[in-house]
């Protein structure tokens, strides 16, 4: 056998008792039993016997108890103690689950309990009636306090939870009425009949031994009564108690059948109501469904007004569905999604004049800085994004001007007016958001809407989204035309920008990608950026810009990132970057990116993981020290999460070294460590040679 196996074998077997130690454990039952039989015998011999059993047993519990606090031989036993109780926690939620699985099992469980407590109720339904007396007098008579309120509470909570409560009032009866009217009906009819005909003739059941009406009516009767009431006349049956008794029976009997009739009629009302109610039900919900078909029939009318008026009905009749109480929640959702579903379609339904004006624009601007280029009015950074533009611009000498403007940017703008109206009826039931004095969300609580599903994608969006709640943002491969703008918007849920096109400049400065139900994303994955402004914009959740290009100036200055924010696999910076003073809280991961122009990390604090492997700097080396402004790292990471490996032809990282509370980093020289508990920062990095935790750089 292998040592391995040797030693599975000793932790699942409790090793045996040294031979030793199992002689002192005869011996100590011996001598015990020594101890006490001399003193049945004689009292003599027993002090002498009792002194030898003392010590031997001290010599013995010494033993067992080094035996029992052995390591390994204790670990073993608890370990075996609790496998075997898992076992059996195991084997009794096995068995316990197949019986309430079985449903004749519960059946005949519940038949057998019932008879037993209807047994015990009737054998001992005086003293339950009495309790039940003793706590209403207590309430009402000798705690009058207590019992008010009580009461009024009661009313209360009748009063707040009404709705509810009649609610499932209704469904309780309308499923037992409409499943099993009939069937209901004849079994309340069989127990009032039997209860009529039994129930009148065993009340003496209920009677204490020796009970009669004749004695019922002579204990009322005082002695006095008794002597003065003269003699009655013989009743015609001889038997006045019988007639009373019979009498009674008879009023019983009645009583129960009128409260049997009563009952079965109350519940043919409730019937004849639920079909009355079901029937305007489903006449509202067609008259619904035929205003739907109408509204729907105006998203297509060439008058932007009836458009308008279209799009105003169809947001009530989704207000509609969710606030009607007579069908199910998911059923309301339902309906109220398709309806949704076509005001996102009118949203992705393509505009062709929307590309028309924003050629004429782009062309207008190009104009107009010819102008100032000839007269030298252009500055350093106009002239740069002048020459971009003409860059992305296929013939722009072949450029015709369209014949009548006026009208197309009549059409245009209401157009964008009744687009528009849809983001603002979607903002109006959106989640609210609060957020904290430096504007970063921190509690979101859902909407009329939230539960909707909003796809934008490929949608052409030549109108501001600026100041919104946007639910679900799915803008993928979505054409964003000129100054396409969401500032101060927020995001409360996933945003999704991948493979959208920017055919300008983009605008998300203030803007909130924020946490409600799961994690938001904001994914900007293959998208190209002519001017992108992410200027105080703060990312509750993941951000992803992988493989994006910005094709000018990209600012994320004072941007909030709470969680790891990625800009890889080939991203690329073609313009100056800023990400001064922005705050990444979590990982920062820049892999194979490409910087052509300046980038600015003055400032910035990276509270985790900084990966710079494999990114190339073209042109500048990156800015992490601008006068007293300087870049923080925290002391709390360890020495490998700094990883500056750029590539081969990269311009470098200047590599430095500092302190704090004893801990030395290697970081980016004239940068500082920081203490995230405390604040406190480190002296500026002391430039050195080389990181440490550089690793090779590749080339290409």
């Amino acid at each position: 056998m292998s040592k391995t196996d040797s030693n599975q074998h000793q932790d699942n077997e409790i090793p045996s008792i040294p031979a030793g130690d199992f002689i002192l454990f005869i011996l100590f039952i011996l001598l015990t039993g020594a101890m006490i039989t001399p003193g049945i015998l004689s009292p003599n011999p027993q002090n002498t016997l009792s002194f030898i059993a003392l010590v031997v047993d001290i010599i013995i519990f010494f033993r067992l108890t080094t035996y029992l606090t052995n390591k390994n031989s204790l670990s073993i036993i608890v370990k075996k103690w609790v496998h075997y109780t898992q076992q059996c926690r195991v084997e009794v939620s096995r068995v316990m689950r197949s019986i309430i699985q079985n449903k004749w099992t519960i059946r005949t469980f519940v038949l057998a309990l019932s008879f037993s407590a209807s047994l015990i109720l009737a054998e001992h339904w005086k003293e339950v009636v009495s309790k039940i007396t003793t706590v209403l007098e207590f309430f009402i008579i000798e705690n009058k306090p207590l019992g008010i309120s009580i009461l009024i509470t009661f009313i209360v909570t009748l009063i707040i939870f009404h709705k509810k409560i009649i609610t499932t009032f209704q469904k309780f009866i309308s499923g037992l009425t409409s499943k099993y009217f009939i069937f209901t009906l004849a079994i309340l009819a069989i127990i009032g009949a039997l209860s009529a005909l039994l129930i009148p003739s065993y009340t003496s059941w209920f009677r204490e031994p020796g009970y009669t009406s004749a004695q019922h009516d002579s204990a009322k009767e005082t002695p006095e009564k008794v002597q003065e009431t003269p003699a009655s006349t013989p009743s015609p049956t001889g038997n006045k108690a019988a007639e009373v008794e019979q009498k009674s029976t008879s009023d019983l009997r009645l009583h129960l059948l009128y409260i049997t009739g009563g009952i079965i009629a109350i519940l043919g009302l409730i019937e004849t109501n639920r079909k009355n109610s079901q029937d305007h039900i489903r006449q509202v919900h067609a008259a619904r469904r035929d205003r739907y078909i109408v509204a729907v029939d105006k998203l297509s009318n060439s008058d932007a007004s009836v458009r308008l008026g279209g799009v105003y009905a169809l947001v009530g009749l989704v207000d509609e569905w969710l606030y009607d109480d007579n069908i199910d929640e998911k059923i309301r959702t339902k309906e109220g999604q398709v309806i949704i579903n076509n005001l996102c379609a009118y949203v992705r339904s393509p505009f062709p004049l929307a590309e028309k004006i924003d050629g004429y624009e782009t062309h207008k601007k190009i104009e107009d800085r010819k102008e100032k280029e000839s007269k030298n009015e252009l500055s350093e950074y106009e002239s740069e994004r002048f020459k971009t533009i003409l860059e992305y611009l296929t013939n722009p000498n072949d450029y015709k001007e369209p014949k009548d403007i006026t009208t197309d940017y009549a059409k245009f703008h209401e157009e964008q007016d009744v687009r528009r109206t849809i983001f603002d009826e979607i903002h109006k039931r959106s989640s609210k958001i609060f957020k904290n004095e430096r504007g970063k969300v921190v509690k979101t609580t859902p909407g009329l809407w939230s539960d909707f599903e909003f796809d934008f994608s490929r949608a052409p969006i030549f109108y501001s989204l600026n100041d919104l709640k946007i639910e679900k943002g799915n803008f993928s491969n979505a054409k964003l035309y000129a100054d396409a703008s969401f500032t101060g918007s927020d995001f409360v849920s996933d945003a999704n920008f991948s493979n959208a096109t920017f055919s300008n400049n983009a605008y998300f400065n203030k803007v909130a990608f924020s946490k409600a139900t799961f994690i938001s994303r904001a994914e900007f994955n293959h998208v190209k950026f002519t001017w992108a402004d992410f200027d105080n914009v703060t990312f509750a959740g993941h951000a992803e810009f992988d493989a994006v290009e910005f094709t000018q100036h990209a600012s994320f200055s004072k941007a909030t990132f709470d969680n790891p924010v990625r800009f890889r696999y080939l991203a690329e910076f073609i313009g100056n970057v800023n990400f001064s003073e922005a705050v990444f809280t979590s990982e920062v991961d820049f892999t194979r990116a490409t910087f052509i122009q300046e980038v600015d990390f003055s400032k910035a604090t990276f509270a985790q993981k900084v990966n710079f492997n494999c990114v190339i700097f073209k042109k500048y080396e990156p800015t992490f020290v601008q006068g007293n402004s300087r870049a923080q790292f925290s002391v709390h990471s360890a020495h490998e999460d700094y990883n500056f490996s750029l590539h081969s032809n990269s311009k470098p990282i200047p590599p430095g070294e500092a302190e704090l509370d004893g801990v030395k980093r290697q970081i980016p020289a004239g940068t500082v460590l920081f203490d995230p508990d405390s604040d406190r920062i480190s002296e500026p990095a002391k430039p050195i040679d080389k990181f440490d935790n550089q690793g090779e750089a590749p080339s290409k």
